[in-house]
């Protein structure tokens, strides 16, 4: 079996080589702007962007792949908002036109929770056919939106393809990341108040581990469709600061927004002021789907953050 992956040098993607190289059929070929640590894993890889049409249609051509995999994203902002629409349009519409000229048999397609977005009049949890609306203030929010919904055109367009949709968590771990962990680094963690009340909402993760082995089922068994990926159980944001050592600190939003603008701004902080809205409403998924037809994860939501903390 032949399997392309884009972005696979990043802390997921090298999780997922990892696993696939214990099956010695398996010939991987591989894209992304940084260079592996063992070159050897892969029949052919490529140090370069998704962006480029041409080193897109190089690799396919190359690999004929039985198996692509989209995980290449900018998941920590960048201050350049033109460069992460780049990255995220260009680079699915690249990846996703060169699978269906080549006929892929089993497309698997990186989304995120966070495509739905983080709001207040949204029905909880979401499903899979819940609205992909994302949140227009947070770029990473609105461009997995944008990207979910061109995957879920081409998705229609090829009939013929096992065509996955894998809509995660946030997926935590030793190897994790994520600037929306960047709050953990402050002795004191910021909470919103608004309306006379602590925003306190529940949150869902997945061990890293489990992920990477969830995209090696959705190569493996004969799926199509949309999945959201997450662990079990829910950890409240107020448990987080708990388990983390952290002292909480609740501030108006009025004040924590206008702040976390200006040092966004200045460069002092890695998480943009849109990213508020993820510790402000919550953005539960419905895992009954992949858990009945997909995958089952080894950790729960609990367990996979507690080794997290762990491991920092």
């Amino acid at each position: 079996m032949k399997i392309l992956i884009t972005g696979s040098t990043g802390y997921l993607g090298s999780t997922v080589v990892s696993i696939l190289k214990q099956d010695s059929s398996i010939k991987i070929f591989g894209i992304d702007i940084k260079s592996p640590e063992r070159e050897s894993s892969y029949e052919l890889f490529i140090r370069g962007s998704v962006t480029d049409p041409k080193v897109m249609a190089k690799l396919f051509e190359e690999a004929k792949p039985d198996v692509a995999i989209h995980l290449a994203f900018v998941v920590n902002a960048l201050h350049d908002e033109s460069k992460e629409d780049e990255i995220a349009i260009r680079g699915s519409l690249n990846f996703l036109e060169c699978c269906k000229e080549h006929k892929v048999k089993k497309i698997i397609f990186m989304s995120s929770a966070a495509a739905c977005g983080a709001h207040p009049d949204s029905q909880q949890p979401y499903t899979e056919s819940s609205p992909v609306k994302g949140n227009k203030a947070y770029s990473y929010s609105r461009l997995k939106a944008e990207t979910d919904r061109i995957a879920q055109k081409f998705m229609h367009d090829c009939p013929d393809s096992n065509f996955v949709i894998l809509r995660p968590c946030l997926f935590v771990g030793p190897n994790t990341d994520n600037c929306f962990f960047e709050m953990l680094k402050f002795p004191l963690l910021p909470m919103i108040f608004e309306d006379g009340k602590t925003k306190d909402p529940d949150f869902q993760f997945i061990h890293e581990l489990d992920m990477a082995k969830c995209i090696v089922a959705a190569i493996e068994k004969d799926v199509r469709g949309i999945f959201n990926i997450a662990g079990n159980g829910t950890l409240k944001y107020s448990d987080m600061a708990l388990i983390a050592g952290k002292r909480r600190i609740a501030l108006p939003f009025w004040l924590l927004y206008p702040a976390t603008t200006l040092l966004w701004k200045l460069h002092l902080i890695g998480s943009p002021p849109g990213q508020l809205d993820f510790i402000r409403y919550p953005w539960l998924m419905d895992n009954s789907k992949m858990k009945r037809e997909l995958f089952i994860p080894e950790k729960t939501t609990e367990e996979a953050f507690r080794e997290f903390i762990d491991s920092r």
